[in-house]
């Protein structure tokens, strides 16, 4: 059987839209996300992409989506072929720029995984092994979705990419206070302002 070719997902054609793709970049950048590495096996081993556009789409069934460039070989390795999300933890900057084709000296690249599945990064904050749910022509990208069959994850901080920088998490935020609510807190004090009955306290804390 032949092996698929970019050409697999027919590219729409291209919208004159008159807008100025460079400042368009700028404007999609301020919005921060976490960094993946989507990984895949081909005849010569394990391979990986790094890529920031992953989403979940599903709980049931539990569905997520990765967006990878048309030109890259990952869109036609992915081609009806299993693969797993790895969500990079914030010390694993190294492996971010490795799988963006810009390999860092020392770099320790140690994969884990179970019989039969594709194997996932070691240290990564979270991994989701999928496989083939449907695949999408989006313009210059191919959106991949994919059936989640394991995953798992670890506690702690997920490495972020925004306005063209790798960066960290900062000071966590509350409600309006710049400090963390405290849930119960939250419930009193709408139970006490409310003055509600027992069966009006209940309804107000199934809402929640």
């Amino acid at each position: 059987m032949a092996l698929p070719s970019a050409s697999t997902y027919p590219a729409a054609a291209r919208r004159r839209t008159g807008l100025d793709l460079r400042h368009l970049r700028r404007c999609l950048g301020r919005f921060a996300t976490g960094v993946t590495v989507v990984s895949y096996r081909t005849g010569e081993g394990m391979r990986g992409v790094t890529v920031n556009s992953f989403t979940s789409v599903s709980l049931d069934p539990a569905l997520v989506l990765v967006s990878i460039g048309r030109g890259a070989k990952a869109a036609v390795a992915l081609r009806d072929a299993p693969f797993t999300v790895n969500v990079l933890a914030a010390d694993q900057l190294d492996l971010a720029w490795t799988f963006a084709g810009r390999p860092v000296d020392g770099a320790r690249v140690r994969w884990d995984g179970r019989d039969g599945g594709v194997a996932h990064l070691r240290g990564s904050a979270a991994w989701f092994e999928c496989v083939p749910w449907d695949a999408f022509d989006a313009g210059d990208h191919v959106l991949f979705l994919g059936d989640v069959v394991a995953h798992d994850q670890r506690q702690v901080e997920p490495l972020l990419f925004q306005s063209g920088k790798f960066r960290a998490l900062g000071t966590e935020l509350g409600a309006g206070s710049g400090r963390q609510a405290d849930p119960l807190s939250s419930i009193q004090h709408r139970l006490h302002a409310q003055r509600l009955t027992d069966d009006g306290a209940r309804a107000v804390i199934n809402q929640l």
